[in-house]
């Protein structure tokens, strides 16, 4: 079933959707409005008023007219000027969330594109064509590169990547029986007006970071027992209800509520001997908690982004006129990418002091070499964590002057590339836990007593060790089993 692109707001679970490879339609309230906001443009373009890319150069030339016989030429020069990102391919997922979003972006009426461009670029998305487009290259004032690589295969240049292999974008438009699409003036410019990349690729990150913390809290839960059984500790008050009430944090209230779910029927609850375990295991409340808020708040700002009009020049359908403005400029969103990596640190680093004292409590099964797991995949997790610990620098910080006219970025890419490696590295902490409260828990929970998703967890990491794999294939495994 398609994904139907109208005048409603579009959603992260309709990005999610076309990135898995759904089609996309635009109805006729869309269509109609992006008629209106081409008519404004065609009248600009027919009053000869200077408006910036569309009658005039680009950056520091943008008071240099164009002139009215250039303005095809003009078009592709655009595309090809920008189209200078650099490192691997984005994967296809990636790359048709980035596509679509451009595409929905069209359909707020702030672009001036012809309805044509919107249906040839959704034309793209239903063919499944994938444009190769690099990683790197945008600076988070409008997401240039990753977008003019999209641009570039449309208009019959560029490159797409079939079957593994990268093939010339006029030979994948023809294989997939699409004609190259011909730019009007403005709407060179107009495909790359917008921060298509982060919003997109952020609304899959967050729905990963979703499953992430409640990955977070099955290790959890599993450390709990595991300490209950072995150590003495695993104190479950700190989940009670009454202490998540207190403070009125939605996310505190989940992520208690998540652990004790996953200890139902555990020996946690009667086996507990201490009055308070450290922080590490008295504060998760409070850590996953913190991650889940942020992840709503980020949640909300991405929503706003992915429904504004984020071009620059502006069309304004209901006044008639065409605006410079600083919308590309996401800030607010990059912020969100940086406290996101902010909150997994804090969280990585509990864990990794969890796995501390669950390998201290293996300590006599290495004694007499009966141990499941090596000693010094807490080193890995530590190191992971030195990482985790660097990456949590602020990158919307990272700005330089470009040129005179553009002298300030936001760098929402890079945070959330930067946010991306962060998530797979805190992962890797969490499944290092659950091998080690697996392994605790192997002589006296063969069969497992959790309640949950960790009835199942427990024998299939059993299972998986049993295989005799590396520990880098053994820690592989262990994340699929957290994550899926």
């Amino acid at each position: 079933m398609p994904v139907v692109l109208g005048t409603d707001r579009v959603t992260r679970v309709q990005v999610a959707a076309v990135a898995a490879g759904a089609s996309v339609a635009i109805d006729s309230g869309a269509a109609e409005l992006l008629a209106r906001s081409h008519a404004v443009v065609a009248a600009a373009l027919a009053a000869a008023a200077p408006v910036y890319g569309l009658n005039t150069e680009l950056g520091a030339g943008r008071d240099t007219t164009v002139d009215p016989r250039d303005l095809a030429a003009f078009q592709r020069r655009i595309i090809a000027n920008h189209c200078g990102g650099i490192g691997p391919a984005l994967p296809a997922d990636e790359v048709r969330a980035l596509a679509f979003v451009r595409l929905a972006g069209f359909t707020r009426g702030g672009s001036g594109v012809r309805p044509a461009l919107a249906d040839a670029w959704a034309a793209l998305l239903n063919a499944q064509v994938v444009p190769l487009v690099p990683a790197r290259g945008s600076v988070g004032a409008a997401d240039l590169t990753h977008l003019a690589a999209v641009a570039a295969l449309l208009t019959g240049t560029g490159h797409a990547v079939v079957g593994g292999a990268v093939v010339p974008g006029r030979q994948a438009l023809t294989t997939a029986g699409l004609e190259p699409f011909d730019l009007a003036p403005g709407e060179a410019l107009a495909c790359l007006s917008s921060n298509a990349y982060s919003v997109g690729v952020g609304a899959l990150e967050l729905a990963r970071l979703d499953r992430l913390a409640l990955a977070a809290d099955l290790a959890v839960a599993l450390s709990l027992e595991a300490i209950a059984m072995r150590g003495g500790g695993g104190n479950l008050s700190p989940f009670d209800e009454a202490v998540a009430r207190a403070t009125g944090r939605r996310g505190q209230a989940q992520a208690a509520a998540s652990v004790l779910a996953h200890l139902a029927g555990s020996a946690a609850f009667e086996t507990a001997s201490t009055v308070q375990d450290p922080l590490s295991l008295r504060t998760v409340p409070q850590l996953h908690g913190a991650l889940r808020d942020q992840l709503a708040a980020a949640g909300t700002e991405l929503t706003t982004e992915l429904n504004a009009r984020s071009d620059n020049p502006l069309v304004d359908v209901d006044t008639g006129r065409i605006v410079s403005g600083g919308n590309f400029q996401v800030l607010a969103l990059a912020l969100q990418f940086d406290a996101l990596r902010v909150a997994l640190a804090h969280l990585a680093s509990a864990s990794e002091r969890r796995i501390s004292a669950l390998s201290e409590l293996a300590r006599p099964d290495r004694a007499t070499g009966t141990s499941s797991i090596p000693g010094l995949l807490w080193y890995s997790a530590a190191a992971n964590l030195a990482e985790i610990r660097q990456l949590a620098t602020p990158a919307s910080m990272a700005g330089a002057a470009l040129s005179g006219v553009e002298d300030q970025a936001t760098f929402a890419p890079l945070a959330l590339q930067l946010l991306q490696r962060s998530r797979a590295l805190t992962l890797e902490i969490l499944a290092i836990e659950a091998l080690h409260a697996a392994q605790l828990l192997e002589p006296t929970n063969p069969a497992g007593t959790l309640g949950g998703s960790a009835a199942g967890l427990l024998p299939a990491l059993y299972a998986l060790w049993g295989r005799g794999l590396p520990s880098a294939d053994l820690v592989s495994g262990a994340v699929q089993l957290l994550a899926s």
